[in-house]
């Protein structure tokens, strides 16, 4: 297991609120096992997958178990460090860690965002990067309503502004899977893509 980089960001999820990335109050409304289930049918080859974002893992040890190799990107190294933690007591060997803050170049086929699309300072350049290096890009993100828990409502980006952006560089369909979050499935538009 390798850890890489070293870039940092202004406005990201506060790593002294970790408790709340995997807290039961997130898998009451964000379980795993739904989005893990579109990933399975919609996503035929599951050679390797960026989780981008990754924070403590929640998505990352699902993924690790469903794609040969996973690189979990977080420009944290406190959430880095859980997660190395959680990957060695699970025994999973097939994840590589990567400490930054941009999209590193590396072809997927599968490029995943969980609650970090709203946190990007230039959603187009990442989104348009991913275009590039992903067959696939998934995200989940909170809707733009209010709520008493989540990001603030003025930082979220509304379901449709995500299909808008996301639809420049991918074919776009959405799942209703969760009450307070979106799921939209991009598959690249670019012909060369491997």
């Amino acid at each position: 297991m390798k850890i890489f980089g070293m870039m940092r960001l202004s406005r990201t999820f506060n790593p002294k609120h970790k408790h709340v990335l995997e807290s039961s109050e997130r898998k009451a409304i964000q379980p795993q096992e739904p989005l893990i289930e579109v990933i399975m049918k919609e996503i035929g080859n599951r050679g390797s997958a960026i989780d981008f974002g990754a924070g403590t893992g929640y998505y990352t040890i699902h993924l690790a178990k469903i794609f040969e190799k996973v690189y979990a990107v977080d420009l944290s190294w406190e959430m880095l460090e859980i997660l190395k933690e959680k990957l060695e007591k699970e025994g999973i060997t097939n994840v590589e860690l990567i400490q930054s803050s941009s999209l590193p170049n590396i072809k997927s086929d599968l490029i995943f965002l969980s609650n970090v699309l709203h946190e990007l300072s230039n959603p187009m350049k990442l989104l348009k990067k991913a275009s590039k290096l992903g067959k696939y890009i998934l995200i989940v993100d909170w809707k733009k309503e209010k709520t008493p828990f989540g990001p603030p409502y003025e930082h979220r980006i509304s379901k449709k502004e995500a299909v808008k952006m996301m639809s420049e560089f991918f074919r776009v369909e959405s799942f209703e899977i969760y009450n307070h979050h979106y799921v939209l499935l991009g598959q690249s538009k670019l012909e060369d893509n491997p």
